[in-house]
């Protein structure tokens, strides 16, 4: 028998009552075992707020005014009752379930509410916005109040279940197996293919082994590989010999790819930015291959001071409107430093030596893809020049590569390390930490929404947050009006289900906003959960101060994770004792 979106909405309601990540999970592979195959799909996009994986670009279209009118529609209830009702509960979802009406005849099937609302997204031109509200407002009067209030949510994309992919890849392994032993093969096979649900239909049709079989496909992002972190080139040369070096630029990943003349761009997040970078597109369009998969960072050029410009103006590209002129202004640059596929073949398994030297032969000669220079050495000194020597020329510093490494997709090891340079001349690196919440400004900061923030990093083992910070310095008094204008719309009544922290802010955030900050030293705390075990005190940072505002390329599940900071806490007594 079908799940009706009213049932699915049961265990929403359940996933959304509990703070325990082990009951989120036990609900969870409830679910995934009680829903039939055809329905793996949309329940596993729906309960992530999306109709399809994060690379794809749909959107219902419906904001949060018109969603406002929809539910007036439905319930036959005046608009300013319903927007007044969404500003006391602070909640649309919560003041659609306060109108709606018990379902008397059957409930819409979970994959028919997920037909229709792909219907709905995919409407465009003349007329369509009317054609929107309307089938959207018939669709949600046939759910009852509690599934009212989880298609609206899922419509503003603003779910509050607490739940990120390590929690859905074990619910998927209990599902299956009964324990969590598959995780490791279920994330192998996401890093591959960035699709939650194409892996859940994979795994319940056919079974484990089949998972193997997702191989890396052009127009699907491969989960970026990332860098580990050592002290020193000393460091580097003793733990990995002979190595790679290339420039760390302070741009945007870029995950570009070609298929039969289509070219897609896609962020470190998987989000999809192919209209951001024409220069790129045309660049990509005019390689000589069928297709291929390339990894680089796009950096802003300014070609009067032949300069690359900051970060904050790079970003400035993801924009929707004035492209050209963008473009025109400080065209776009992309250092290529690896490949993934070419023409029909996977290269990720191949040592990175030679898939380098495929990148400097297809990329000869370009001027907007280009090769990101390489040198090879093992050598403390040679190392120590190149970093500082890309330091001198305003970058971030080097990244090292293990020159017999293949390209894991999503891990971070040390096949790639980062050295970057600390302002006071430390080698160190800035660390990205996710805003859990702020406190009230007095005098000028009043005017700012915020005083000071609570920050925390990411605790991968337990798919949760965990504060590590207070942040109060480093921005400019625009700065802090930016901050406050992107957390406003992610203000919480409550802590966040997959927020831990024993600080309590005057105002809870949703853990989406990334900042880079950087600190004089890292220091245990029992204030802070970070890292916090048992009788162990958590970590804390010593004098953070904002660097930048880094949530228009990384998740917030992106952002340095706990075992990050205890290594570089680790890192950091081991100086301390040689000093």
């Amino acid at each position: 028998m079908a799940m009706t979106f009213d049932q699915l909405a049961a265990y929403l309601d359940q996933l959304e009552g509990t703070r325990s990540r082990n009951e989120l999970v036990r609900i969870l592979s409830e679910l995934y075992g009680a829903a039939a195959l055809e329905e793996l799909e949309p329940v596993t996009y729906l309960i992530q707020g999306r109709l399809a994986p994060f690379f794809v670009p749909v959107e219902i279209g419906l904001g949060e005014r018109l969603l406002v009118t929809a539910v007036a529609m439905a319930y036959e209830r005046p608009k300013e009752e319903v927007a007044a009702s969404a500003r006391s509960l602070g909640d649309l979802g919560l003041a659609a379930q306060a109108v709606a009406h018990e379902v008397t005849g059957d409930a819409p099937a979970v994959v028919e509410v997920h037909r229709q609302l792909s219907e709905i997204a995919a409407q465009s031109g003349t007329g369509s916005q009317t054609s929107k509200l309307e089938r959207f407002s018939r669709l949600m009067s046939d759910l009852g109040p509690a599934a009212a209030k989880h298609l609206v949510r899922i419509t503003m994309g603003k779910m509050r279940l607490g739940i990120g992919d390590p929690t859905v890849l074990d619910a998927l392994s209990i599902a299956q197996q009964g324990d969590r032993s598959l995780r490791p093969v279920l994330e192998g096979a996401y890093n591959r293919t960035s699709d939650l649900g194409l892996i859940a239909r994979t795994l319940r049709a056919a079974g484990v082994e089949a998972l193997d079989e997702l191989k890396v496909t052009v127009g699907k992002p491969l989960r970026a590989q990332l860098a580990e972190r050592l002290p020193n080139p000393e460091a580097v040369i003793k733990k990995l010999g002979l190595v790679g070096v290339q420039p760390k630029y302070d741009g945007l990943r870029v995950q570009i790819h070609r298929h039969d003349g289509e070219v897609s761009i896609f962020s470190r997040n998987l989000e999809t930015m192919t209209d951001m970078f024409p220069e790129l597109v045309e660049a990509a369009r005019r390689l000589p291959v069928e297709n291929v998969i390339l990894d680089g960072e796009a950096i802003a050029y300014d070609p009067a001071s032949e300069e690359y410009v900051p970060f904050q103006e790079t970003t400035s590209r993801r924009r929707k409107e004035g492209i050209a002129e963008a473009a025109a202004a400080a065209p776009l640059r992309a250092f290529v430093f690896d490949i993934m596929f070419r023409d029909g073949t996977d290269l990720t398994p191949l040592p990175y030596e030679q898939r380098f030297q495929v990148v400097d032969r297809l990329l000869a000669g370009g001027d907007t893809l280009v090769p990101a220079p390489l040198t090879k050495t093992d050598s403390v000194e040679v190392l120590t020049r190149e970093l500082l020597d890309y330091i001198s020329q305003g970058l971030e510093g080097v990244v090292v590569k293990r020159l017999d490494s293949p390209y894991q997709a999503g891990a971070r090891n040390f096949n790639w390390v980062k050295l970057k340079r600390h302002t006071s001349g430390e080698l160190s690196d800035t660390i990205d930490v996710v805003l859990l919440g702020y406190y009230r400004g007095k005098g000028k900061r009043a005017e700012f929404g915020a005083g000071a923030l609570l920050a925390g990093v990411y605790d991968s083992d337990r798919d949760e947050f965990v504060s590590i910070s207070k942040l109060g310095t480093g921005l400019s008094d625009e700065g802090w009006r930016e901050i406050h204008q992107r957390a406003n719309p992610l203000e919480v009544a409550e802590k966040p289900a997959r927020v831990n922290s024993v600080l309590v802010p005057d105002t809870w955030l949703r853990p989406e906003v990334v900042v880079e900050v950087l600190a004089d030293e890292i220091t245990p705390s029992p204030r802070h959960t970070a890292g916090r075990s048992g009788d162990q005190p958590g970590f804390a940072l010593r004098f953070p101060r904002i660097v930048s505002v880094r949530s228009l390329d990384k998740r917030p599940e992106d952002a340095t994770s706990v075992r990050e900071i205890r290594e570089m806490y680790q890192q950091q007594r081991q100086r301390q004792v040689r000093g």
